[in-house]
């Protein structure tokens, strides 16, 4: 777990519209607060199509309604560990991916300051990064959160409450 001094700091970076290194209940991801600059320059980092979507984590099923997500009868998916759902937005006018952080450090962060992005570390393709040393080295200009290193590497299950497919 982060200590308080990490969530802090972590959060101050987050609504400074920083990108960070975060541990999440599955990987580690390339972190930065909910807005479309930051999404942008987190697919900058990975070379990634900058318009590709990106995981969105919420601390609390309330932060639903700050992404205007139309939710539907696949919420209740969000409770089970590990799995991201894709729902449409009130307006239609896209599909945003929405996982339920259960690890109580990352949940006080978004307490803090809402829904973040969050997408493995890693250029886009690769596999995602793990061990500090490369964590630390991934691009120096980022500040890495570290705790341990997380054995569970496998990626949260995907869910499209819009197609009723599983994605992965």
């Amino acid at each position: 777990m982060l200590s308080k001094d990490q969530i802090f700091r972590a959060s101050q970076q987050l609504k400074k519209n920083e990108v960070i290194i975060l541990p999440t209940d599955t990987i580690y991801g390339l972190s930065a607060a909910w807005n479309i600059k930051n999404e942008i320059k987190i697919n900058e980092i990975k070379k990634a199509n900058l318009e590709k979507p990106l995981i969105v984590l919420i601390s609390d099923i309330n932060q639903l309604d700050i992404l205007n997500i139309q939710k539907n009868e696949y919420c209740e998916l969000l409770f089970e560990k590990s799995t991201t759902v894709i729902f449409k937005t009130v307006n239609g006018s896209e599909n945003i991916g929405v996982r339920l952080i259960v690890r109580e450090d990352i949940k006080a962060i978004l307490d803090l300051i809402g829904p973040i992005f969050s997408t493995s570390v890693n250029k886009h393709g690769d596999k995602p990064i793990n061990s500090k040393e490369e964590l630390e080295n991934f691009n120096k200009n980022i500040k890495v959160y570290f705790d341990q290193e997380i054995s569970n590497t496998k990626a949260s299950r995907i869910f499209n409450s819009v197609t009723k497919v599983w994605v992965r």
